[in-house]
């Protein structure tokens, strides 16, 4: 798309992703170029760059799972703020989805910036906190109880998408869609009678783990520590990056417990949807990376 200013709105290609992990990189949230590089894999039609000449002064990634849509980030550059280049970009890509027939769109945002996505018929969910944790993972303080959980051998993830579209909400094929292009690296169980009454993924990238999503059924500390506990002494030693609903108190005492810090607290998760869009329910201990995965 071109105005009169010059402005291009274009579809985010490879050739960009570097310039795009570089603006990313200046907001200081954390995120790796090989993260930027698995969105652009899951998705290569949805995001866009703004460019003003060969110069990208703004940026929309997105993922399209099918059934719902999630909005990963949204930076203009300084300089540029304040003159309609998110308000473009944002119709741009929501049109986009709409033209899919997508009914679902969701993101984080700071709370600062929700009253901006208010034009767009976004709406409050729930908020929820961003929890680092920098190694050593060494054993916590819930190392019992270990004996019921599994880690699942790679590959085999029957049932999974099942289980966290139970939890979650979220559709079961959008889930398992997302999990095949995007595979987990560490995956933690516990079944019972031939189903998953617990979950917790995790992927790793070069400097971090990402962990989540995150469910048990009837969570309490003790089986929740347990879980945790057994999933650090499986990751890298390397720093873990997770976001929790500020509402889950189990969540929450269990990952001050097990050396988690408040990176980031009061992010809002928003929802653009033809339908109902709850919180999680107290079953989700932690949501994924990327909205559903």
């Amino acid at each position: 798309m071109v105005d009169g200013s010059g402005l291009h709105i274009i579809r985010m290609r490879e050739p960009h992703l570097r310039e795009v992990f570089s603006m990313i990189d200046r907001e200081n949230w954390g995120w790796e170029f090989a993260e930027i590089e698995q969105i652009h894999r899951l998705d290569q039609a949805s995001s866009i760059v703004a460019l003003d000449g060969r110069d990208m002064v703004g940026l929309v990634t997105c993922v399209d799972f099918g059934a719902v849509a999630f909005i990963v980030h949204v930076i203009v550059k300084k300089g540029w703020r304040r003159k309609g280049v998110g308000v473009r970009m944002m119709r741009e890509v929501l049109a986009g989805l709409d033209s899919r027939g997508v009914p679902t769109v969701e993101l984080h945002a700071n709370p600062e910036a929700v009253h901006f996505y208010d034009q767009f018929s976004f709406r409050r969910v729930e908020d929820v906190s961003f929890y680092v944790k920098d190694p050593p993972h060494g054993p916590g303080p819930f190392a019992g109880g270990q004996e019921s959980f599994e880690q699942m051998p790679p590959g085999d993830l029957e049932g999974v998408s099942e289980a966290l579209s139970r939890s979650t909400g979220y559709p079961e094929s959008d889930i398992g869609n997302a999990i095949r292009r995007m595979p987990p690296d560490l995956v933690l169980a516990r079944r019972e009678g031939g189903r998953a009454t617990a979950l917790l993924l995790s992927r790793t990238a070069v400097k971090l783990n990402a962990a989540g999503p995150w469910f048990m059924d009837r969570p309490d500390r003790a089986s929740a520590g347990a879980m945790m506990n057994m999933l650090l002494s499986r990751l890298p030693a390397k720093r873990v990056d997770i976001l929790a609903p500020e509402s889950n108190e189990v969540a929450a005492a269990v990952l001050g417990s097990c050396g988690f810090t408040v990176a980031k607290a009061g992010i809002v998760r928003l929802s653009r949807s033809s339908g109902p869009v709850r919180p999680f329910p107290d079953s989700v201990l932690m949501s994924g990376h990327l909205g559903p995965v």
